[in-house]
């Protein structure tokens, strides 16, 4: 990690909408509950984008965030120009409110995983959200995203809020 050189570029929705799309779904798919899981990655991501709505809502609230100087949206690319990772993260809070940043999307192209790139791209969102007036920032993993909670705790975030579920 220490010899790449990374260049941070802001996200452009017209270019990389398809890009951002797969990433995000892939997110999703890996942070999602065991029942969701049972089918392959093939048959998660055909039901997602066979849904529109689903690709809507999320394109509408990053393009909302990007409207907020404060938000992290950038594709992360090596020296070469190859992609390495995807990271979104919007703020809230307003003024001298509570401000905090919200962790949406870590997607870490699979040739740059395991040498401490979600590390990198969590303390880098750190540093920003501190120079924003951030007095916290948030994250959240899938139940079963185990190298996701290993990243959280090892970097100091501790678990807030649990959510259950019932399949019916």
């Amino acid at each position: 990690m220490e010899n790449l050189k990374l260049r941070h570029d802001k996200i452009n929705l017209e270019i990389d909408r398809d890009y951002i799309l797969e990433c995000h779904c892939r997110v999703n798919y890996a942070c999602d509950c065991p029942w969701a899981r049972a089918i392959s990655y093939e048959q998660y991501r055909a039901n997602w984008f066979s849904d529109n709505s689903q690709q809507e809502g999320f394109l509408s609230a990053l393009t909302e965030s990007i409207n907020d100087e404060r938000t992290i949206a950038e594709i992360i690319r090596a020296e070469s120009g190859e992609i390495v990772a995807y990271f979104w993260v919007p703020f809230h809070g307003e003024d001298d409110s509570f401000v905090w940043a919200d962790v949406q999307d870590i997607y870490v192209e699979e040739a740059y995983q395991g040498i401490g790139m979600a590390a990198y791209l969590m303390e880098y969102a750190e540093k920003l959200a501190r120079n924003h007036g951030a007095k916290v920032i948030r994250s959240g993993t899938g139940c079963e995203n185990i190298p996701s909670q290993k990243l959280h705790q090892k970097l100091g975030y501790y678990q807030y809020r649990m959510e259950y579920e019932k399949v019916l």
